[in-house]
């Protein structure tokens, strides 16, 4: 019986779990938990619900997009005190969409924000001032080539994804700028919370690096989706990440399959590299670069012409 049967015998890859599907009542119960908490510090129902309701189009901007690219277990969860998020896995990875996904959240919101700032220059109305200055606060913002942010992530794809020191050189610079504007804001601890989830991403991509090295070296293929994997590389690469892991090691055992494998294939996951399809032209770089460039100006310009009015 040859190794790879054994191993075939020895384990059958796990099933991921039920949360990778879409749920709404992980949406509603973290939006409920977010406007309690919320409403806690400002003490107004109104400015609660202008700033979910902000948070809300731009991360429904997200959500439509990954839902029409066809993203598995696309999922809206509000954190209290940063805002939200949308997760999901590409089912065809491919620049040109994950570039439409990232700008489909601050784009919107910018467009809604330069109306209303027309509309308050028109009646001075400060409901219409109060909404746009929230609009174009979070979603240009967003845009900022800072990692996490909307923008950090959408030069990351544009020009960095394919190196790995770039991409690492690139979460550095996104730190440091992070930290800078903790103290240049008057310690706006926002920042560090978002500079602390660039350490943990840069440790991640580490840890996944030194993973494919070692499978590099033992000739193990990860160069496919979790779907694809078969039994005896789920196994193979499982005892690689268990080995290299001190946490994991603790907790798991490379000899026999644990109950509950979850953890482990969200670490299997990472580490995949499945094939991407690099669909940008140079031509279409530009353009991508351009669409951002107006985003980022156009409320800024808009704002220098009407400043007087605030």
């Amino acid at each position: 019986m040859s190794e790879e049967q054994e191993l075939q015998e020895l384990v059958v890859k796990p099933e991921e779990n039920e949360t990778k599907k879409t749920s709404l009542s992980r949406t509603l119960i973290s939006l409920a938990l977010f406007i309690a908490l919320d409403y806690w510090i400002f003490k107004s129902w109104l400015a609660v619900l202008l700033l979910v309701s902000v948070i809300f189009i731009h991360e429904a901007g997200h959500f439509i997009a990954m839902k029409f690219f066809g993203y598995k277990g696309v999922n809206m969860t509000f954190v209290p005190f940063v805002g939200a998020y949308v997760s999901g896995t590409a089912t065809n990875l491919s620049r040109k969409n994950k570039l439409i996904v990232l700008l489909a959240g601050p784009l919107p919101g910018i467009i809604i924000g330069c109306v209303l700032l027309y509309l308050y220059q028109s009646n001075y109305n400060e409901t219409y001032r109060q909404l746009a200055i929230l609009f174009l606060l979070l979603n240009v913002f967003n845009l900022l080539p800072v990692f996490p942010l909307d923008g950090g992530q959408f030069f990351q794809t544009l020009f960095f994804e394919g190196s790995r020191i770039i991409q690492l050189l690139f979460l550095f610079i996104s730190f440091c700028a992070l930290i800078y504007f903790f103290f240049a804001l008057n310690y706006a601890w926002v920042f560090l919370i978002i500079a602390a989830l660039v350490l943990y991403r840069i440790s991640s991509i580490n840890f996944n690096n030194k993973v494919r090295k070692k499978l590099d070296e033992e000739g193990i293929d990860y160069a496919c989706s979790y779907d694809d994997l078969t039994d005896a590389e789920y196994w193979q690469i499982r005892k690689v990440i268990i080995g290299e892991s001190k946490l994991l090691s603790k907790k798991y055992s490379t000899e026999e399959q644990a109950d509950d494998e979850q953890q482990i294939i969200k670490y299997i996951e990472n580490i995949l590299v499945p094939a991407y399809h690099d669909d940008l032209s140079v031509s279409g770089k530009i353009a991508f670069t351009l669409i951002w460039a107006t985003a980022f100006a156009l409320p800024v310009l808009q704002w220098l012409q009407f400043k007087s009015y605030f």
